[in-house]
């Protein structure tokens, strides 16, 4: 033990003090280094050694500077006043500490500051549990590390296996994200996440927003959304959006590409095509659409219904669409509203420009084409059966023409009210069902604020001017 005094008698003193710390306190044995004077006292009906100015304590694990130190012999317990502890894994700033020996718990008020090798946290009250390694945090607190900053109401830290709790208004930010949430399970060294309610995440390397009830992400590139789960994706040219609603959306990224994979209630809509589903694979690198169970597709004024529908898209527009089996396409004539209708065992659709070119039905393809006159009026309509293949052919997104391959069988109607409502088997037409654009989510919470939640102690500054850190 050293001292730095020039009071004979009050070295006498602080020794006696001294030796009293280590006796009452064997479990955590207290040694006095510096102090101005001490002196008796009592504090709230509790005998109190009062240590004042320039106070330096140590234990075995951490080293303490206070403006006073203030021993209630009765409690186990110690008061210091605007302090500094420096320990092996961390440094602690506040304006008042309440230390229990025995159990090795302290309690910071006031402007309190913890720095440790990868990160800083801020906060105006701070429980730590020395012998579990845990930082409570019952008032807000700021988070930083190199990558960014968390803020939120409350919750808790465990230092040494950087696995951390945080709940009310929590906002994390960082140059590849922004995420908030009403609380927020996070293990930094594996970047592990789960976020629970009134999710917003923004992506901006992939210019992808998510919002929901639950999110999960890990460092491999794997996300789960669930619970009213929306994605919107802007493209490379940041021209357009795509946005994608279901109950669970799971997002693996890979070197090569992304794959999305939702379930139930499956809504997609984009500016070149939408679609419903209970299931829809989405993969990214030839950006193909695979929907399955009762899934339903529309493309301007085309519907495609079926078992399973594949759609191909090129530079975020439509190229080619596909459905097996027995699909019914229906595409609605833009002046007489008619509704034309293809189906067969599998039907293929081409597209040019964002504009329906042709469809080709294979096999017991069967086809009703309305007809109209030179003056684009109605004119009957052509049945149509063959055996193989059809294919239909559009100019400028309307049907003009078609050929049958083999064994076809035709007939003509006259025009006629009898022939507006002619369908064939398995007929849907549901364009009250088309998904509408989604509206684009907003973060609900503010701004991080850069600063610092409260002027910094003049101990921190100092520190960091003396170790040639960035306050």
């Amino acid at each position: 033990m050293s001292l730095y005094t020039k009071s004979i008698p009050f070295l006498i003193l602080l020794l006696w003090v001294s030796g009293t710390f280590q006796e009452s306190y064997a479990q955590e044995q207290i040694n006095i280094l510096n102090a101005q004077r001490a002196e008796g006292g009592m504090v709230d009906g509790e005998p109190v050694r009062k240590l004042l100015g320039d106070v330096r304590l140590a234990t075995d694990n951490l080293v303490m500077d206070a403006d006073s130190a203030y021993q209630f012999e009765n409690l186990n317990m110690i008061h210091a006043f605007n302090i500094q502890i420096e320990s092996e894994n961390d440094i602690v700033w506040a304006d008042t500490l309440y230390h229990n020996t025995f159990r090795e718990y302290s309690e910071f008020r006031g402007r309190v500051i913890m720095l440790s090798e990868n990160n800083i946290l801020f906060s105006e009250e701070i429980d730590y549990d020395r012998i579990f390694d845990v930082a409570l945090f019952n008032t807000p607190v700021r988070f930083e590390d190199e990558d960014g900053v968390l803020v939120a109401e409350g919750g808790y830290y465990f230092q040494n296996t950087d696995i951390a709790f945080f709940r009310g208004d929590v906002r994390l930010a960082d140059s590849t994200q922004y995420l908030e949430a009403d609380s927020l399970f996070m293990n930094r060294e594996s970047r592990f996440y789960r976020l629970y309610n009134n999710i917003y995440a923004e992506d901006y390397e992939d210019r992808v927003t998510f919002t929901g009830d639950y999110l999960e992400a890990d460092s491999l590139g794997h996300r789960l959304l669930s619970g009213n789960a929306w994605m919107m994706q802007v493209n490379e040219a940041e021209t357009d959006t795509s946005h994608l609603t279901s109950d669970i959306i799971m997002v693996t990224e890979t070197d090569t590409s992304d794959f999305i994979d939702s379930y139930g209630n499956v809504e997609i809509w984009s500016e070149s095509f939408t679609a419903l589903a209970d299931t829809a694979h989405y993969r990214s690198d030839i950006e193909q659409f695979r929907l399955i169970s009762n899934p339903v597709a529309w493309q301007k004024r085309i519907q495609l219904t079926g078992p399973y529908i594949e759609a191909l898209l090129e530079d975020d527009e439509i190229r080619f669409l596909t459905s097996y089996p027995t699909p019914i396409a229906v595409q609605e004539d833009s002046l007489t509203g008619r509704l034309n209708q293809m189906t067969g065992d599998t039907l293929q659709a081409y597209f040019e420009n964002g504009d329906i070119d042709r469809i080709i039905v294979f096999d017991n393809s069967e086809l009703i084409f309305h007809l109209k006159d030179d003056d684009d009026n109605p004119d009957g309509l052509i049945e149509l059966i063959a055996a193989g293949a059809s294919t239909i052919k559009f100019e400028n997104g309307e049907l003009y023409d078609f050929i049958a391959k083999r064994n076809a069988e035709g007939s003509y109607l006259s025009e006629s009210p009898d022939i507006v409502n002619r369908q064939l088997s398995g007929f849907r037409w549901d364009p009250d069902m088309k998904p509408l654009k989604p509206p684009v989510q907003k973060p609900r919470l503010p701004d991080i604020d850069p600063e610092r939640p409260f002027d910094l102690p003049d101990r921190y500054l100092m520190y960091i001017q003396e170790n040639g850190l960035i306050p």
